[in-house]
């Protein structure tokens, strides 16, 4: 690319030079308390607006890392009030301890940047402004809900998540009000819950978890099996069939969350190997640190 500077004309330049000149020679001139008051008009015309834009600008670029934040924190509150809910309803039904809520670890906020849709393929591109520890299969998460995993690092602020509306997405899943699992799958142009039976109690308006207890999926060698936590909420029954034939319900979901319309979202790290189920200790249920 060819780069050309601008020059002023010479005339220009020395008619410069003379305003300036004059205006120094202006100021130097007045007396004392006129020198003042001019040189505060100056500099209300001259100066001002440059501060101002500057001062302007460096609020935007803090207010956004003050949003992301904030963000944040409401995040890890809503989930931690949504891990007492769920506390409260396996005690109701007296659940056992394999299926304690909630997770273990830190919610990383990041700015989606990218959206690619396929045939074969839904992702979205995900920024943060900090490094992370990514790996392949950490979870994705909003405010609402759950919303993929990782699935391909770019760099350590960057990388691609696949959506679980992907036509090849799986997941354990689990119905919050009767504790029934299921799995995940995207149907065409809807969401579907597979393997629960047809005389089991599912009705519209359920809410549809993560169940932490499996998946369906290639590990892709991920050394923590690349296992989603359980308790972060999916979306809800849309609509529940019970065929004339067959041993399972149709189940259709409306999700709680939608890359769609989401500009920050929040990648779930410090699940390590060699946790619990959760990816933290094997006793006690998961807690947001």
């Amino acid at each position: 690319m060819n780069l050309r500077l601008h020059r002023y004309s010479q005339r220009g330049e020395l008619l410069s030079l003379a305003v300036c000149a004059g205006l120094a020679l202006l100021l130097l001139f007045l007396p004392g308390d006129a020198r003042v008051l001019v040189a505060d008009r100056l500099s209300a015309v001259l100066t001002d607006p440059w501060t101002r834009v500057r001062d302007f600008a460096q609020d935007v670029v803090k207010l956004r890392s003050q949003n992301a934040d904030l963000q944040q924190r409401v995040a890890e509150l809503e989930q931690q009030a949504a891990v007492a809910a769920q506390q409260a309803a396996d005690a109701a039904r007296m659940a056992g301890p394999a299926l304690d809520p909630g997770y273990t670890g830190d919610m990383v906020p990041c700015r989606v940047v990218t959206r690619q849709r396929g045939r074969q393929v839904t992702m979205i591109k995900i920024n943060s402004v900090q490094p992370v520890a990514w790996r392949v299969y950490q979870p994705v998460v909003s405010r609402t809900g759950y919303l993929g995993r990782v699935r391909q690092i770019v760099s350590p602020r960057e990388a691609w998540v696949e959506l679980l509306t992907a036509p090849d997405f799986a997941l354990g899943v689990e119905m919050r009000r009767t504790g029934l699992v299921g799995i995940l799958r995207p149907r065409a142009s809807a969401i579907s819950v597979d393997m629960i039976g047809r005389d089991e109690d599912v009705a519209e308006g359920d809410t549809v978890i993560t169940s932490g207890i499996t998946e369906v999926r290639d590990l892709g060698g991920s050394p923590d099996g690349g296992q989603t936590p359980r308790g972060f909420p999916l979306g809800y029954v849309q609509k529940v069939d019970k065929p004339a034939e067959g041993m399972f319900k149709e189940i259709t979901l409306t999700l709680a969350a939608s890359a769609d319309i989401n500009e920050t979202v929040f990648v779930v790290t410090g699940l390590g190997a060699g946790a619990g189920p959760l990816g933290g200790a094997a006793t006690g249920a998961g807690v947001v640190r």
